[in-house]
């Protein structure tokens, strides 16, 4: 099994958000002093199963109606995961930020 990849409207909205954040970032270099970045955790989602659970791990959840029971997103506000490794990662790229001179 190879490694997954990002296909269809995931794809396609993937590079409209990442040619949005380098707009942003270019009008964002008019401000003296102002950063922004963005971190693009599109291939550690993907690496990751539990990436994003919930109703919407599977396409059109409610294309045949709101089920009795729907799956709770648990691992965002409950345990380990994903996010709080993208967390980890932001914090430790954001205190490099503070040793690098300003643009």
């Amino acid at each position: 099994m190879g490694e997954r990849q990002l296909e269809g409207k995931d794809a396609e909205i993937r590079r409209i958000e990442m040619e949005e954040v380098e707009n942003a970032k270019a009008k964002a270099k008019q401000f003296i002093g102002f950063r922004l970045e963005a971190m693009d955790v599109t291939k550690l989602a993907l690496l990751r199963p539990d990436g994003h659970p919930g109703a919407y791990i599977n396409p059109f959840p409610f294309a045949n109606g709101v089920p009795e029971h729907v799956q709770n997103d648990c691992v965002h506000w409950c345990l380990p995961g994903p996010v709080d490794t993208w967390n980890e990662i932001f914090l430790q790229m954001m205190k490099k930020w503070h040793d690098l001179p300003k643009e």
